[in-house]
């Protein structure tokens, strides 16, 4: 009897143990937002409405990309750490077979290391674009009202803190400036508007590459859900993106509620396991009898004393005697 009601203590102990985890492994809440650019954030920041909407298929790698390009897009978006050289080479023979890269970047030194290693002379600059009079809110959400008639029904492109291009491949073609209203942010200390570079600049480009074409952006949250409704953002997307889109986050930063969430569901995963649930229900059978086996004695004495006390006409001894026997045998 008291194996059995030692099986059931600890059966209930783990489903409770599990059932916990699981409840906050379920409450994603808890962690936060997901990082930047994430498909799966759903705030402001995020891709979510980009990858519901063009149906784009994530990736962690590019190892992972088709070995024929034909038909596919890959965006790389905001990305905040460099490509090594077997990823660009990797990228470069997706988009010579066939296939579209979209690079885009307000940043340059990262999104410069993709176009060094595919071996593309065009450049993102780094230099933070302005314009006092075509912008949104402020200026430095910036709005490109020159676009090339390529990018069908698009009169304008919003930016959110954007960079400019350089444009130097042969074959290459800007499909849209900044206006003549806009400059570069002076970064240097004492440095005046009057001398800074002035527009208008390029701020999208189509490569030819191979058999492939390479667009660039230069703005890393064209695309992100509060931006990619404004404007001609979501028209220049689909001029560009004419095939299955694929999304690499193998290159976005990762933020402390992305860490906590993934090191979470690898416990959740670890806790799911039958192997661990029962190894859970027999530590806890295990601990329960051990705790019984070494109150085992006293509570025994008190059963006897308890015993001699109902029945007076019992002897102690005689019936202590009678205990060892049957512990005997």
């Amino acid at each position: 009897m008291r194996v059995r009601t030692a099986v059931a203590v600890g059966v209930v102990a783990a489903l409770l143990f599990v059932s916990v985890a699981v409840y906050f492994a379920a409450s994603v809440s808890i962690l936060g937002t997901p990082g930047d650019f994430a498909p799966s954030n759903t705030s402001w920041n995020g891709l979510s409405t980009l990858a519901s909407t063009e149906h784009a298929v994530v990736l962690g790698n590019v190892s992972s990309l088709p070995p024929d390009g034909t038909g596919y897009v890959l965006l790389e978006d905001g990305p905040s750490s460099p490509y090594t050289s077997a990823e660009s080479a990797r990228i470069s023979s997706f988009v010579t077979s066939g296939g579209t890269l979209i690079v885009a970047d307000g940043q340059a030194a990262i999104a410069n290391t993709l176009l060094a290693g595919m071996g593309l002379s065009s450049r993102f600059t780094g230099g933070v674009l302005t314009d006092p009079l075509f912008n949104f809110r402020n200026s430095f959400l910036v709005v490109a009202p020159t676009v090339s008639p390529s990018l069908n029904n698009v009169t304008s492109i919003a930016f959110d803190y954007a960079t400019t291009l350089a444009v130097s491949d042969p074959g290459a073609k800007v499909l849209a400036y900044s206006s003549d209203f806009s400059y570069l942010y002076p970064t240097q200390p004492g440095a005046s508007i009057a001398g800074a570079p002035h527009g208008p600049f390029p701020v999208a480009a189509e490569i030819p590459d191979g058999k492939g074409t390479v667009y660039l952006v230069s703005d890393d949250s064209v695309f992100i859900n509060s931006m990619i409704h404004r404007d001609g953002n979501y028209s220049m997307l689909k001029d560009m993106a004419a095939g299955t889109m694929l999304l690499d986050t193998s290159h976005f930063a990762v933020s402390p509620a992305t860490v906590a969430r993934n090191f979470e569901l690898s416990v959740y995963a670890a806790l799911s396991l039958w192997e661990f649930k029962y190894s859970l229900v027999i530590v806890g059978v295990a601990g329960i009898l051990a705790y019984r086996s070494r109150a085992g004695p006293r509570a025994e004495e008190e059963e006897l004393k308890a015993l001699v006390r109902e029945h007076p006409e019992w002897s102690e001894e005689r019936l202590r005697r009678l205990k060892e026997e049957m512990d005997g045998r």
